[in-house]
């Protein structure tokens, strides 16, 4: 079974490379409808030549030729994204026709066209309505034109009543089976794609919010936190560091290096807001407050530090990073409708900021009102006052590295 899946995944995906993930969705569909319908002719064809392989030879051959035409539908997609559907169209229609006019109305071969709808439809989306209607009302047309030109006296070859009723059964049952399957095939395709979008939204923003998108897409969402511990990092001598390694080793190097402070801002208990070029800001007690937020900031900066030695080691670079927390009010809500992002600004994210680019290599630049929060016992040294531009005078600590936090 390992084998197998792997296989039929690429036997449905045949042709669909070039096209971006909507569109492919439609064209697995459409692969998928082929390959039911090539299995449903060759068993049709199979049925014919067990009963009467002389009288019934042109249907038999007429359902092998089909079988292989709508086997070919992964061809036709370099023709672009709605050349598989009028294939499928055009060759399905039109060897129904024949077989009607050949086993006459009583066979049920015309059940087959009420499957265009569902199919056009999970083939084209909504993005081609238009077409996916004019598909469903041509195969409206061939079959109310083959239930009145072909009655039972007027079919090329009368078979037994038995016969043309087993076929009625048959028609019904496959038509059936591969409406329900197409459907649900693409309904899980669908399924697939939300879950991927959601996932990635969870990767981008808090799941909080992502379930509050979900269920108000056009809503706005904005709220007020009264204390919450904002974390800004940014790598020290960067700009000569990138130029020096070039492109690809520098997006290597920021990947691994954020990746793991990804990990280390879960661990810790707060929220990536955002990285901007070597910058990295995360935020605790926001979206959902906690009164310990300022120890979750505190825990995480010195996770950075020690991932940032580990990292330099491995990529044998000499990194140094400075790191500021500031404590405060802060307002956080989702901003955007093309490219949304869930983000966190007021006071408390600028002195971050002002701190941080004030900041020692490889210390961490912390507010008083950070040291406050983290309560009594926390032996840190003496304030000092500093001017910050835009700020004012502001009283700071700096923390040694690997403190007793």
């Amino acid at each position: 079974m390992a084998a197998i899946l792997p296989l039929l995944t690429r036997i449905l995906r045949a042709g669909t490379g070039s096209y971006n993930r909507a569109e492919r969705q439609g064209l697995i569909v459409a692969n998928a409808t082929g390959y039911l319908a090539s299995f449903s002719s060759l068993v049709y064809a199979l049925i014919y030549s067990l009963h009467d392989p002389v009288n019934l030879r042109p249907v038999v051959l007429g359902n092998i030729v089909s079988a292989l035409c709508t086997a070919a539908t992964p061809f036709f997609h370099r023709f672009g994204p709605s050349a598989a559907a009028l294939w499928l169209a055009t060759v399905i229609f039109s060897t129904i026709f024949y077989f009607i006019a050949f086993l006459g109305r009583d066979s049920g071969i015309q059940l087959n066209y009420i499957g265009a709808a569902a199919g056009a439809l999970a083939i084209l989306g909504l993005s081609r309505l238009r077409l996916a209607i004019a598909i469903t009302l041509l195969a409206l047309v061939c079959h109310l034109a083959a239930w009145y030109l072909f009655p039972p006296h007027r079919a090329i070859n009368i078979e037994e009543d038995w016969f043309l009723d087993q076929l009625y059964a048959n028609s019904a049952i496959s038509i059936m089976a591969i409406v329900f399957l197409i459907v649900f095939y693409a309904l899980r395709l669908a399924r697939l794609a939300e879950s991927q979008t959601e996932a990635l939204l969870r990767n981008m923003m808090p799941g909080k919010i992502v379930d509050r998108l979900r269920d108000d897409p056009a809503g706005t969402i904005a709220e007020n936190f009264a204390q919450a511990s904002v974390v800004f990092a940014d790598l020290a001598g960067f700009t000569q560091l990138a130029h020096r390694l070039g492109p690809a080793r520098t997006v290597a190097l920021l990947d691994d290096l954020f990746s793991r402070f990804d990990r280390a801002a879960l661990n810790s208990g707060l929220e990536k807001i955002k990285t901007i070029g070597d910058a990295y800001m995360a935020v605790a007690g926001v979206p959902v407050p906690c009164d310990d937020h300022a120890r979750r900031a505190l825990k995480f900066g010195e996770a950075m530090l020690e991932i940032l030695d580990e990292t330099g080691e491995r990529h044998e670079l000499p990194l140094a990073m400075r790191i500021g927390i500031a404590t405060g009010p802060v307002t956080a809500g989702v901003i955007g409708r093309a490219r949304i992002s869930y983000d966190v600004w007021g006071d408390t994210v600028n002195l971050a900021a002002r701190l941080e680019s004030h900041g020692v290599p490889d210390r961490i630049h912390m507010s008083l009102a950070t040291l406050t929060a983290l309560g009594s016992g926390r032996d840190c040294g003496e304030p000092r006052a500093i001017e910050l531009k835009g700020i004012g005078l502001v009283e700071t600590v700096l923390i040694e590295r690997r403190s007793a936090f």
